[in-house]
């Protein structure tokens, strides 16, 4: 779980908020891996043990359910596994809150908008793709999920109250 999580979550936040329709190929490349690594081998097996002669000739030609996949959301749920979509979530809201809590890079804090009245919720620019909008916005819609979460929580503990989320 953790080789295939890494090198899906390489450099996310950069690739991560292009299009849905970018990511939909890099997302079904991950349904088929996680159906391969964790799905039901035997049942998959056994489609391809008997032989067409042993078969009565009604049952020998393949029908649909024959080249049904099993899905694979009940895989990502039993393993915990993320999606690409959420390694994205999850690696953008982690990079805000390092810049938020060590103000470093400066450039980049000081794009940031903290809100006066809440210091746990940020101001959004301007909707755009860019990760200054992105992880913003994210962050503040975890927070309405999440309620007791704040930049002032250690990074374990906003990891595992993140993961839980995006897993439920």
């Amino acid at each position: 779980r953790l080789l295939f999580e890494s090198h899906l979550s390489y450099a996310i936040s950069v690739w991560g908020g292009v299009a849905l329709s970018n990511i939909e190929s890099i997302f079904r490349t991950q349904k088929k891996c996680i159906r391969i690594i964790f799905g039901d081998t035997e049942a998959f097996l056994e489609k391809f043990r008997t032989c067409v002669r042993a078969r009565p000739f009604a049952e020998q030609k393949l029908g649909g359910e024959f080249y049904s996949r099993e899905t694979s959301k009940p895989l990502f749920m039993k393993h915990k596994l993320l999606t690409v979509q959420n390694i994205y979530r999850l690696r953008s809201i982690m990079e805000l809150v390092k810049i938020v809590q060590s103000k470093e890079p400066g450039p980049l804090y000081q794009a940031l908008s903290i809100s006066i009245r809440n210091n746990n919720r940020l101001l959004t620019p301007e909707p755009s793709i860019y990760f200054l909008y992105k992880a913003p916005w994210m962050w503040n819609n975890l927070r309405k999920t999440v309620r007791n979460i704040g930049f002032e929580n250690d990074e374990n503990l906003i990891i595992s109250l993140l993961r839980n989320s995006l897993l439920s």
